[in-house]
């Protein structure tokens, strides 16, 4: 799979963001559809991501981002399934601050189901579920069909622009986050 651009990422789902430069979620044009962007560094190995007690909350809490990513969560909610669609986010590097995104792509075969929010500060928790089984069976990072993508980074050699060389950067694993050797095959997970 490879990575997209956010515009790109949110017309899989049939949505376009509010604002491309600060929108962290989209709803469809008839408000069935909530799509979520997610670092996905930040989910957990059984699926799960908890934003209760942040320690950068206060970072991004205030942001129009947060403020549109409620309100599209409500959307979710209030839906009845609490369903939504994710768009998963890696960053270039996890010590930087802010980070710096290397890649985007849509998550073609499980959504995201809301369990907690707080619509005075944007704190959620959320499950990764199989939307095509009976009760939305829970899923772990693990039980995705793919790799995620590995980004393709370009580096100009000096040469005329037609000599390029283009470097593999550096994918992790998405359960343990440790670099994946060429083979993109985990050998801590297996």
């Amino acid at each position: 799979m490879e990575t997209t651009t956010l515009a790109e990422a949110f017309a899989f789902f049939d949505s376009a963001p509010v604002n491309p430069r600060w929108s962290w979620s989209a709803v469809s044009p008839d408000s069935k559809k909530v799509t979520i962007t997610i670092w996905e560094h930040e989910m957990s190995a059984d699926g799960s991501v908890d934003y209760f007690g942040d320690p950068s909350l206060r970072d991004w809490a205030s942001k129009p981002g947060n403020h549109e990513r409620i309100r599209n969560l409500q959307i979710a909610r209030d839906s009845g399934d609490s369903l939504f669609h994710v768009i998963w986010v890696t960053a270039r590097d996890l010590e930087e601050t802010p980070r710096k995104i290397a890649g985007r792509y849509p998550e073609k075969h499980l959504m995201m189901k809301l369990i907690d929010l707080d619509e005075t500060t944007g704190e959620f928790s959320a499950g990764l579920v199989d939307p095509a089984t009976p009760g939305h069976e829970r899923r772990a990072m693990s039980d995705r069909p793919f790799l995620p993508p590995t980004p393709s980074t370009r580096e100009r050699t000096g040469r005329r622009a037609g000599n390029e060389t283009t470097q593999r950067a550096i994918a992790a694993c998405p359960n343990c986050f440790m670099e994946l050797p060429a083979t993109g095959i985990c050998g801590s997970c297996e």
